[in-house]
């Protein structure tokens, strides 16, 4: 009888265990490393390379000390994120559907803090258990089991050039394993479910268009696009959302990475700026004496996804709904970060639609 009660105590723990496994958006996979930063990039770079991933774009982000005014205030550290995909993740990815290549960005970061130069990742994993979360339950297991492969790969790789110290670090925001699954809201009312085809609210079709031409209508289309984003002027709740120094430059968006579903009938492009990542980097973390810029540890929370996508006769564009995406990356800023800026993913939203199709939201 004793064994009994003894083995079931254990079930329930497990159990409870189970539930409660926390998965963090971001991973930090090597810490505090001494060195030159410009070489620790280059090696964490060519490392992922050589293990079979193809570089899609690379790029140094924009710091907190973009919005200061006062030199004091300035934290002088640099980030770079890294964007790589493989040909076998996004065929994995879209054998469930060429929605879900919005998936398919593989984001490395390296920073600098008063302790050194950290690596960081965007964890796969964690991303795909809420991307996929529409899938019933043994289609979603099966796409998370498939991702853990290619997380495994890309950590074994970075730890292999043994630079700091090695590590396996879930970082905040954190979720429990069903609440991801079952797209639990972060908060009551504003966000809503954390998915991205459960609630068409969340990475919802911002344009829609006939299409007769196939896979050719979908490249016109996304040549358009990057048109008008290189011929984007912000309007004036925009310009003046935040100071920024250098406005003309700091306002522009860019395409930073693109990749195709294997039929071509699918592209997802990247977009971000300088003062969109400045701010947001500065919403989030504590700051110290020490580190004037903790918030940059969310750098691989960066570019923003657009996915465009031939539906029968028409193409769709979709890009996540602003308030949703920052609570994704940024939950762990807390409420009140979220209530002093309750205006920027609106402000956002139609920014990136202005940038897209280089007219305003009818």
């Amino acid at each position: 009888m004793r064994t009994k009660i003894i083995l079931i105590i254990l079930s329930l723990s497990f159990f409870a265990f189970a539930k409660d496994e926390q998965h963090g958006m971001f991973m930090q996979t090597m810490k505090n490393i001494k060195g030159d930063y410009s070489k620790v990039c280059d090696q964490v770079k060519q490392v992922i390379q050589s293990n079979e991933f193809n570089l899609l774009a690379e790029r140094e982000i924009a710091t907190p000390d973009l919005t200061k005014k006062e030199n004091e205030d300035l934290c002088g550290y640099k980030g770079k994120i890294f964007i790589f995909t493989s040909d076998d993740y996004v065929k994995m990815l879209t054998s469930f559907g060429n929605k879900y290549l919005v998936a398919s960005f593989i984001r490395i970061g390296v920073y600098e803090t008063n302790e050194g130069i950290q690596v960081i990742i965007a964890d796969p994993e964690t991303i795909n258990r809420i991307v996929y979360n529409d899938l019933d339950d043994e289609s979603y297991n099966k796409a998370v089991n498939k991702t853990l492969p290619y997380k495994k790969k890309i950590i074994d790789a970075l730890h292999s050039l043994n630079l700091g110290t090695n590590v396996e670090e879930s970082r905040e925001p954190k979720r429990d394993t069903d609440d991801l699954r079952d797209a639990s809201k972060d908060m009551f009312m504003m966000v809503g479910d954390m998915t991205f085809f459960e609630d068409e609210d969340q990475f919802p079709v911002i344009f829609s268009q006939n299409n007769d031409k196939g896979i050719k209508g979908l490249e016109q289309l996304k040549q358009t696009m990057y048109a008008n984003i290189k011929k984007f002027t912000p309007v004036k709740d925009d310009k003046e959302y935040r100071y920024t120094k250098n406005p003309d430059e700091d306002l522009k968006w860019k395409v930073v990475g693109e990749v195709y579903s294997p039929d071509k009938k699918a592209a997802l492009f990247g977009l971000t700026r300088n003062r969109t990542e400045a701010v947001s980097f500065d919403i989030v973390g504590k700051e110290t004496d020490q580190n004037k810029c903790p918030g940059i540890d969310h750098l691989t929370s960066y570019p923003i996804e657009v996915l465009a996508m031939i539906n029968g006769d028409k193409i769709t564009v979709q890009t996540p709904r602003e308030m949703f995406r920052m609570d994704m990356f940024f939950w762990d800023a807390g409420m009140g970060a979220f209530m002093n800026h309750m205006s920027m993913p609106g402000i956002l939203d139609d920014s990136i639609y202005r940038a897209l199709f280089g007219k305003d939201k009818d």
